[in-house]
């Protein structure tokens, strides 16, 4: 009697352990699945950014092809393939930053073009960024409100644009805010009385 339960329990265990092995294989496919998926969503969207720049800069981002972006020129990815830094300070580029789809960048936490051509204004919403840097560009319009909700912000330069008008209250919710510049730009009105407290 044993034998035979025996012999019953070892398909049984066997066909447990198939369908186990294939329901595993099947998350594995659908993870690496989503990861390539959104690789290509990034890549498109930093491609639909590039076409917008002046002939000039697309040029100079000659790398930017295909649909890894995690080897192109000035672009970071984590261990996923996801890209976490947009890093292209000192590259003469010319264009808006109108074209770049943020929410498509949903682990983005650098964007660094320090010392460009942009113009434009500063999108609403920006990601939720640990260091953001536009300085030494010809950025225009006001400071967006939106800016406050980078709650991880560390460091914001703004500095050496065009930017007018005053500086939004909503920027003394960045409480992990250590530094910020913003001399050389057209700003106006009170320093929010939040802003003294930032870093502390």
């Amino acid at each position: 009697m044993a034998s035979q339960i025996l012999l019953l329990s070892i398909p049984l265990l066997f066909f447990s352990l198939l369908a186990y092995a294939s329901l595993f294989t099947s998350f594995a496919y659908s993870a690496v699945g989503a990861e390539v998926a959104n690789g290509r969503k990034e890549a498109e969207a930093l491609l639909e950014w590039k076409v917008s720049l002046d002939n000039r800069s697309q040029s100079l981002l000659s790398s930017w092809a295909g649909d890894s972006p995690c080897n192109w020129v000035g672009i970071s990815c984590d261990k996923s393939g996801s890209v976490t830094n947009i890093s292209l300070p000192n590259s003469s580029l010319r264009g808006t930053l109108n074209s770049l789809r943020f929410p498509s960048f949903p682990n983005l936490i650098y964007l660094i073009l320090h010392n460009n051509s942009l113009y434009g204004s500063i999108p609403p919403h920006i990601g939720n960024l640990i260091r953001l840097d536009l300085s030494l560009n010809s950025i225009s319009g006001n400071i967006p409100p939106e800016v406050g909700k980078l709650v991880s912000l560390y460091l914001l330069d703004l500095s050496n644009n065009n930017l007018s008008g005053g500086l939004p209250t909503s920027i003394g919710n960045l409480s992990n805010l250590s530094f910020l510049y913003l001399y050389g730009n057209e700003l106006s009105g009170f320093i929010p009385r939040l802003v003294s407290y930032l870093g502390k």
